[in-house]
């Protein structure tokens, strides 16, 4: 028997099904990918709406493993809390047991039909390129399934292999774990499950172990999860938790019933391929009707468990993990969150002190130590749009991205405006000048228009609010003749000030001035104008 073709023809099956549901799963996510949060927020009022909604999104994405992943990236933007998420995690492994049972269907025949009009359909228009992506992945995964198969089939004459699946027949549990290992490996429970159809279908395993494999499989999948949450908030950490108790709860309740579970999987009838299937779809149905009561519950249990402690010191980000970025409507709405929470610690940690570091040494240190915290959390959310923007977006999602860019850009350099004027200050410190009664009340004065145009751009960016950004971009004539007329004036009545106060006052009201101009560009790029 030829080992290295057999090895090779399998592994080449595997990759192209893989493959298959990459193409698949993407192009699924770039036609509904816009619609997923607005959906998600709008089902998710109770559990059962919820678990409905992890069904739709776990079909659109025909990965339970990039549902869950989702999902917890939405409860880390603060988008869904812990408990729905709980209810949208049972769900979504009820919603990829399509693919499977699609595989059960004897459609291998016919893989290279769904490969050319996949095609086809990529390249007649670009609009529906993504209705091309998700036919063009299908038909790799039945391809993929068919050299699988055609690879099994001489293995059942072989006498080393026959007693290896022997001895994986005799045994549920290393089933079980056999499952758990494979996907843990190619983060794909349909692949897995694949292969035990295959596997099954040349009888080189029994039912007993094919149903092992699927309670594998369904654990399995938990690791990507728990690894995409790492570096989340302690809800999304919670939550993959809380998935993976789900799972292995799921194994131990069907466990003890396996022989009976076979029993009725043998009655619905089929094929022993179209049993495991059912087995899959099964096996989440349940756990669904089972758990899901439970999801207030648990999500009581996961605070106890796990209760909040006091952030990671060195990590200042709040919203982002890097494990999103290949999920553009997750990533996108974590890097606003992230924006959002740079534009809140501007506003209550720096503005308050600009007008205090005209005295106040201690305020200007926590000007430029807050400074630090901003670059921290530009430089997190820069590198994640970026990763974003390196996938096939569609042109809403990379205009997005885009603004986010932008935005994230003007706030970051706002913030470098008030740490050059904090510097400025010292100087004047240093060499024992004062700021005159005169001086410090126009700085006031054009801090106060400043300061409520801060406000407005981050109420116009968090509310999708035009008119605030419009209202902003009005004010700029007024604020520039104000710092115009408060500099000409300072040389006019100030001829007494010293060179050193002079210039330090005109770099303080140049940098009010600056700071304004990011919030006009801040407002332009909302307006789409940029």
């Amino acid at each position: 028997m030829d080992w290295l073709t057999i090895s090779l023809q399998m592994a080449g099956g595997l990759a192209i099904f893989l493959y298959g549901m990459y193409i698949a799963s993407d192009g699924l996510k770039r036609a509904a990918s816009s619609r997923l949060r607005t959906f998600l927020q709008r089902v998710t009022k109770n559990q059962l709406y919820g678990a409905l909604a992890g069904i739709v999104l776990a079909a659109a994405m025909q990965s339970s493993t990039a549902a869950t992943v989702m999902t917890v990236g939405f409860v880390n933007a603060g988008l869904i809390s812990l408990r729905r998420a709980l209810g949208v995690m049972l769900g979504s492994a009820v919603g990829t047991t399509l693919t499977v049972q699609l595989i059960a269907f004897s459609i291998t025949d016919y893989a290279l039909a769904f490969v050319t009009l996949g095609v086809l359909l990529f390249l007649i228009n670009i609009r529906i390129r993504s209705y091309g992506s998700i036919i063009l992945g299908f038909g790799f995964v039945f391809f993929g399934m068919g050299l699988m198969t055609g690879a099994m089939e001489p293995l059942q004459y072989d006498e080393q292999f026959t007693q290896l699946m022997t001895l994986l027949s005799g045994n549920l549990w290393l089933a079980v774990f056999a499952g758990i290992a494979f996907t843990a490996v190619i983060q794909n429970s349909a692949a897995t499950i694949a292969i035990a159809m295959t596997l099954a279908s040349t009888g080189a395993i029994s039912l007993e172990a094919g149903v092992g494999i699927v309670y594998g499989a369904n654990f399995g999948t938990v690791f990507t999860a728990m690894i995409s949450s790492l570096t989340a908030t302690i809800d999304a950490k919670r939550a993959a938790v809380a998935h993976a108790i789900f799972k292995f709860i799921g194994v131990l309740i069907f466990l003890p019933f396996t022989t009976l579970f076979i029993q009725l999987l043998t009655l619905i009838g089929g094929d022993i391929e179209r049993q495991l299937a059912n087995a899959h779809t099964l096996f989440n149905v349940v756990n669904v009707i089972v758990l899901l009561p439970f999801c207030n519950r648990f999500a009581i249990w996961m605070e106890r468990l796990m209760p909040k402690s006091e952030r990671n010191k060195t990590s200042h980000h709040k919203y982002i993990d890097q494990t999103t970025a290949k999920f553009p409507a997750v990533g996108l709405l974590q890097a606003r969150k992230e924006i959002e929470h740079m534009l809140e610690r501007v506003q209550t940690k720096m503005f308050p002190e600009l007008m205090q570091m005209l005295e106040s040494d201690k305020a200007r240190k926590a000007i430029m130590e807050e400074e630090k915290v901003i670059d921290s959390l530009y430089k997190t959310t820069f590198h994640h749009l970026r990763r974003i923007t390196e996938q096939h977006l569609k042109d809403s999602d990379t205009n997005e991205a885009i603004k986010l860019l932008s935005i994230n850009n003007d706030v970051e350099r706002q913030t470098n405006v008030m740490k050059e004027m904090a510097r400025a200050l010292s100087k004047l410190e240093a060499r024992q000048k004062v700021l005159n009664h005169w001086e410090r009340a126009n700085i006031e004065a054009l801090y106060k228009e400043v300061s409520e145009s801060f406000v407005h751009t981050s109420r116009a960016f968090v509310e999708h609010d035009k008119q605030l950004a419009i209202r902003v971009i009005y004010n700029n004539p007024k604020v520039q003749r104000m710092e115009r007329e408060m500099r000409y004036g300072h040389f006019y009545h100030g001829s007494g000030s010293s060179s050193t106060v002079s210039m330090i006052y005109a770099d303080v009201m140049n940098g009010m001035l600056r700071i304004h101009q990011h919030n006009v560009n801040l407002s332009q790029t909302l307006l789409d104008r940029v």
